[in-house]
């Protein structure tokens, strides 16, 4: 080989290894600018959204530790890259992100002794761990009653009451000088052993009665009956007094004052659909089922409960599964003035019975119970069964007035041709507000 010829071979070898050189350089560049714009997904499971806002429909769902490349941020929003190259919008507080600024993060102070944090915003969800009396962490998101935080580098839920910004104003001592009281016996109140609704009961409690609180266990509070004895009762059925020892007349005057609504616009209805998700209830011969009908009939009776003004909260709007705990919960936070379950019934033996039925626990909500019967009585295509006591849990444990109602049965060949039509659900959605109405009028 010449010398020209291998001065131009060695030149050549050079070219190419300066080449690789920088497109190693520069691969790996993009690869570290890339990882620079990646999160981390902290939420078991995260929405993805069309929009940058809870009001855009959700694309698809993402997992715990899932890697979303940026392209953008809009309202504390991010727009991402999925992995199948599909381009979403997820909320910058759900994923881990390392140039969020110290400055920017709210802080919350554990406020119970020790408190169970959850998966998801609601009271059966899996305990994800416990916090402790003042223990602080971030603030990540806060959801009606719930507040989600940052335990452990994932998401986590805890009750808006057992969490306080640290940012307020209030102090140890004047937390200290204020003893919590809450008054039960808006209806019959079982009292029990252990914080749990599985527990024996002590004891009930069907008159109006406070007590001081003497413990807190997640959603129950710790009293001392007159004998010394300890007892439990689910926070969902007591009203909190606000009051010290050191003003008796407040706690006097508080006791003697509660707020009812005179009109159904000013009224709060909290309205049940029966079943959901993995319950479907009752199945009719035909397919469908009573978690089914329940929902189209509620949501049919939000609207025109809304139309008149009245504030509705519906224990769920589409096919989920609500525990019985939470059904009623929701009566409670919300000091609901009426709490209506829909259902439809089912016989071991087909064809036994048929039509509507109102049922009740309490004489105190016999007035409601009637007067919904009444309308139900008036007003509905099937035959009504009229007013009944029924032991329910939503009903038993429920310290707001509340009826459950059985609008059809799904096992008799008559009614199944009837309660799943629109034209059914719709009459029977004006009953119950022709009913509630009567009730709340002067």
């Amino acid at each position: 080989m010449s010398y020209t010829t291998l001065h131009r071979y060695i030149s050549k070898r050079t070219f190419i290894f300066i080449v690789i050189a920088l497109l190693t350089i520069l691969t790996g560049s993009f690869i570290a600018l890339a990882n620079e714009n990646k999160v981390t997904v902290l939420a078991s499971h995260l929405n993805v959204r069309y929009g940058p806002g809870l009001s855009h429909e959700i694309l698809t769902q993402v997992q715990e530790d899932d890697q979303l490349q940026i392209l953008g941020e809009e309202n504390q929003w991010y727009k991402v890259r999925l992995s199948n190259n599909n381009i979403g919008w997820v909320a910058s507080w759900l994923v881990e992100n390392e140039e969020v600024s110290v400055e920017n993060r709210v802080m919350g102070r554990v406020t119970g002794n020790q408190v169970n944090i959850r998966q998801f915003s609601t009271t059966d969800s899996a305990t994800i761990g416990t916090v402790h009396l003042n223990e602080e962490y971030q603030i990540l998101y806060a959801e009606n009653d719930w507040i989600q935080i940052l335990f452990n580098n994932r998401v986590a839920w805890i009750h808006s009451d057992y969490i306080e910004r640290t940012d307020t104003s209030v102090t140890t001592e004047s937390v200290q000088d204020v003893t919590q009281r809450i008054r039960i016996g808006m209806g019959p109140t079982n009292l029990r052993e252990s914080p749990t609704v599985d527990s024996p009961v002590v004891t009930t409690v069907n008159e109006m009665t406070e007590f001081v609180v003497n413990e807190e266990l997640n959603d129950w509070y710790g009293i001392d009956l007159p004998d010394g004895t300890r007892a439990y009762v689910a926070s969902w059925l007591a009203e909190t007094v606000d009051a010290s020892p050191a003003d008796p007349a407040q706690v006097s005057d508080d006791a003697s004052t509660s707020h009812y609504a005179t009109n159904l616009a000013e009224a709060t209805i909290v309205i049940d659909a029966g079943h959901g998700g993995h319950d479907p209830g009752a199945v009719a011969r035909t397919g469908f089922t009573e978690a089914e009908v329940a929902l189209n009939t509620a949501l049919l009776l939000a609207q025109r409960l809304e139309r008149t003004g009245a504030n509705v909260i519906l224990t769920r709007d589409d096919d989920t599964f609500i525990s019985l705990n939470d059904r009623v919960y929701y009566a409670h936070r919300a000091q609901a003035d009426a709490y209506i379950s829909i259902h439809y019934d089912a016989m071991e033996v087909p064809n036994t019975m048929s039509g509507t039925t109102t049922y009740y626990y309490s004489e105190t909500e016999r007035a409601l119970a009637d007067s919904i019967n009444q309308s139900l009585t008036q007003h509905g295509p099937l035959k009504n069964n009229g007013v009944r006591h029924g032991d329910f849990f939503v009903l038993r444990n429920n310290g707001q007035a509340s009826v459950l109602l059985e609008l059809g049965y799904l096992d008799n060949d008559h009614d199944i041709t009837v309660v799943n039509t629109e034209s059914y659900q719709r009459t029977i959605a004006d009953a119950i507000y022709q009913g509630l109405t009567g009730y709340f009028s002067p």
